[in-house]
């Protein structure tokens, strides 16, 4: 194998794997390293993988609702078969409930579904509880901390709507449908390279120029990162100081058995800021998982040595749910998953060139990004192909076309100079 390659992928999750198949299709001879022993084995694997085009942004709920056409023909977009099979998409729909006097909180959201053509349906409180047998709809947010001598204690107020959005739902197997792009990518020509931590990004004449990869030095004119939650650790191997910052973020995801009488009319995901977490249906278990409350302090950490054993935020997280369905039975023996996000100020992911010529930024993708993966590979090509067509992408931004809505989407949203926006928690 030549150790010369067009373009030097950082990361094989989801985001790595999408980027080396859509430059593969392009022509572009790729590689991707990982230090993982294999594709989707970081905070891939640790994704709830929910599709949703629940956003206040419209470029964000444009490119989500595009994303859940891509799922649904999943093998199509592929183009390659994976003798491990594919990872499926399964369509349950989604429902936030909206506590009285909060509905505006959600305006933006429901103006960017009308303006993207998503359907959604307002519910009433009666509504809410004819789908969830046993609900509590009392109010108990804002949310509170464990140690709250009010804690589960109901406050002011009630749950008296709630937004429906049949076209959301999961994807079974987030570590599966990395393999799937990388095995799409290699039938198309691109190399993976696994156990190969970076330590050393080379420059030469003003741009990159290659890597070291322990003992292994690969060269490329173009380099991108995709490095989630090490992604400010190979900034600074490329001497990148941006605007906007990341930073690797602890999460746990509690795993429950969906037994409770409220699963029973349907295993929808649901989002419930007033409690402070979300749930999707995972075979007979629910997920949930935090809406990073303004109570919860961020859990911050190394991205090479943290706690990955459950905590008190486990428990936390499964009474904050049980709150909302008292009837739900909270295990004795904790399980789930603890993973990193990598997140950006707003959470909103860079898809973007850097000053650095050459090298590329796919990265503070967060957890909400998963649903994205069949498109990220997309928008980074078209920024990356517009550098190699003589343009700049930061006066003249690159755009996206998204066939089954009959649109188009400017990347500049993603720009690493943006101004902050401003976001409504996961509910970017």
């Amino acid at each position: 194998m030549t150790n010369k390659f067009d373009a030097i992928i950082i990361g094989a999750g989801v985001v790595g794997c999408s980027i080396a198949l859509a430059l593969s299709k392009r022509g572009l001879r790729t590689l991707n390293v990982d230090s993982l022993p294999a594709a989707g084995y970081g905070s891939t694997s640790h994704s709830s993988a929910i599709v949703r085009p629940i956003y206040s942004h419209t470029t964000s709920c444009a490119i989500a609702h595009e994303c859940r056409f891509l799922w649904q023909s999943w093998p199509e977009v592929l183009g390659a078969e994976d003798e491990r099979g594919f990872a499926k998409y399964t369509e349950c729909g989604g429902l936030i409930l909206v506590k009285e006097g909060d509905e505006h909180l959600y305006e933006a959201s429901l103006k960017a579904m009308s303006e993207v053509g998503v359907e959604y349906d307002i519910l009433s409180a009666e509504d809410i509880q004819d789908l969830y047998p046993g609900i509590s709809l009392d109010s108990y947010g804002p949310p509170r901390a464990m140690n709250n001598e009010d804690f589960g204690l109901p406050t002011a107020g009630s749950i008296t709507s709630g937004i429906l959005v049949p076209a959301s739902g999961y994807v079974s197997d987030p570590q599966l449908a990395s393999h799937n792009l990388q095995v799409a990518a290699e039938s198309l020509g691109a190399t993976f390279a696994f156990n190969a931590p970076v330590n050393e990004i080379f420059q030469a004449s003003g741009r990159v120029s290659g890597l070291n990869v322990e003992n292994e030095t690969y060269s490329a004119d173009i380099i991108i990162s995709a490095a989630g939650p090490h992604s400010t650790i190979i900034n600074n191997l490329a001497g990148i100081q941006l605007k906007i910052t990341t930073r690797p973020v602890r999460h746990e995801v509690v795993y429950l058995p969906a037994t409770a009488r409220h699963f029973k009319k349907g295993s929808r995901f649901l989002v419930d800021m007033d409690s402070g977490v979300y749930q999707r249906p995972d075979g007979p278990d629910m997920l949930i998982g935090s809406t990073d409350p303004e109570c919860d302090p961020m859990d911050i950490v190394d991205p090479d040595d943290h706690n990955t054993s459950f905590t008190e935020q486990w428990t936390l997280q499964a009474h904050r749910a049980a709150q909302r369905f008292p009837e739900m039975g909270i295990s004795n023996t904790a399980r789930g998953t603890v993973g990193l996000y990598d997140v950006s100020d707003d959470w909103i992911p860079i898809y973007d060139k850097s000053d650095l010529p050459g090298y590329y930024l796919a990265i503070g993708t967060s957890g909400n990004q998963f649903k994205n993966a069949p498109l990220v590979g997309e928008i980074m090509s078209e920024i990356i192909m517009k550098d190699l067509d003589g343009n700049n992408h930061d006066t003249d931004p690159a755009s996206l076309e998204l066939k089954h809505l009959k649109r188009s989407v400017g990347l500049e949203f993603y720009s690493r100079n943006r101004v902050v926006q401003a976001t409504n928690s996961v509910m970017a």
